[in-house]
């Protein structure tokens, strides 16, 4: 990474950064960073992963996608480092990240990890600011088998110096990233869970911070986990320093204008709501299962599941079953072959859940919908892959999805 940004001037050393790891929360925390740093009137870059609908989402500029024009001309600009260095997919796209937000002048970058923290290409930054989200079990071929393992890996974004906050509330990952932290030198603060609520209006909560002084908080998100997440964002912008700091009503306004698509995105199309979550693992199932009493409040809750074949699929079905009424199976467009899973070698190892395969997805949505007819609720989850196809089947593609319809300033 750091022979390929040379070649077009080390941009991401250009923009202070915000950098932002963990299991499940570290993209949502991202986008409550920019809505927050945007509604303090700075000029924000976000880069987030992995896309919904399009690539566009990938690289924001105060939440607006950049014009393909503009992104065809800095790809261009990186094709001789691409070509001699061979870099990874994920590398590349974040080389043009860094590329768009220095050519784009921001004021400040919000970088959200890929996949770990010590080795992942966004690791290049010498942020201002990092936070570490929940630590769970994840992609074990690739950062170990254990929650220590991999929290010593998701550790690898903290620096000597910089302020560093977390949610992670497992005894083992959080011994491991004190014992990091502190041989680094970078200063460890653990978020407390809040004081506060949610319901079908979103959430609700208190903070008390020492910027600001006590902050009651609203934000159009559902689910415990996005308190925290909330939590995390806020608390952690109190140690920016002075000249990237937000008021107290900066703070409130972000919070309350944010939007994250694909978790917990709550539709109404009558007779039927519609719920999309891009839970990918068994914490995220967790989080999920709990947040449905409160969003379905009428029967039956008919799910749409397409996972990757190397997430712990029976974990994950395991606890969205007895959340739901029935589970249709099927395999996401767009999945590469290698992650393609096998939904009927789940119908012959969970002969006790209620599982029905549909491999056509569209086919699978439509079933949904047949079942509710009469009220009800569809959820789609299991991967970004099914809930971005899903809401391309529906019409319901993110804004930043789609092409910028003026210039692009």
């Amino acid at each position: 990474m750091d022979r390929i940004l040379a070649s077009v001037g080390a941009p991401h050393r250009s923009v202070p950064a915000l950098h932002v790891g963990g299991s499940n929360g570290k993209g949502s925390v991202a986008r409550i960073w920019a809505s927050v740093m945007k509604a303090a009137g700075f000029r924000v870059g976000l880069y987030t992963s992995p896309h919904l609908v399009s690539f566009r989402e990938r690289i924001l500029i105060d939440g607006r996608p950049l014009p393909d024009p503009l992104l065809e001309e800095l790809a261009a600009e990186l094709r001789s480092a691409v070509i001699r260095f061979q870099p990874s997919y994920f590398e590349a796209c974040t080389a043009l990240a860094f590329l768009a937000f220095a050519r784009g002048e921001v004021d400040v970058a919000v970088i959200e990890v890929g996949l770990g923290g010590r080795l992942d290409a966004t690791n290049v930054v010498s942020p201002v600011l990092t936070a570490i989200t929940n630590i769970s079990l994840e992609h074990r071929d690739w950062l170990g088998d254990t929650v220590e393992e991999i929290a010593r890996e998701k550790a690898g974004i903290l620096k000597a110096g910089v302020p560093a906050y977390t949610t992670a509330r497992d005894p083992g990952a959080l011994r491991v990233l004190t014992e990091e932290s502190a041989a680094l030198g970078a200063p460890l603060t653990r978020v407390r869970v809040p004081t506060g609520g949610w319901d079908r209006n979103g959430l609700h909560l208190k903070l008390t911070t020492r910027r600001w002084g006590t902050l009651s908080l609203r934000a159009p998100l559902f689910g415990d986990h996005q308190l925290e997440n909330v939590a995390l964002a806020v608390q952690s912008l109190e140690s920016l320093p002075p000249r990237l700091l937000p008021s107290a009503r900066a703070v409130r306004e972000g919070v309350e204008a944010v939007r994250i698509p694909g978790r917990l995105q709550l539709v109404d199309a009558p007779p039927r709501r519609w719920l999309f979550d891009v839970a990918h693992n068994a914490d995220g199932m967790i989080s999920l299962a709990r947040a449905l009493p409160v969003l379905t409040d009428r029967s039956p809750v008919v799910a749409v599941v397409g996972i990757l074949a190397d997430k712990d699929w029976e974990a994950m079905l395991g606890e969205l079953s007895g959340a739901v009424d029935l589970i249709l199976l099927t395999v996401p467009p767009g999945v590469p072959v290698e992650r393609r899973w096998d939904p009927d070698e789940a119908v012959a190892r969970l002969p006790e859940l209620d599982l029905l395969v549909i491999d056509d997805l569209a086919g699978a949505l439509q079933r949904a919908s047949e079942l509710t007819r009469g009220g009800g609720t569809v959820l789609v989850t299991g991967s970004a892959y099914t809930v971005g196809s899903a809401l391309r089947i529906r019409d319901l593609v993110p804004p930043e999805a789609l092409p910028p319809s003026d210039e692009f300033e």
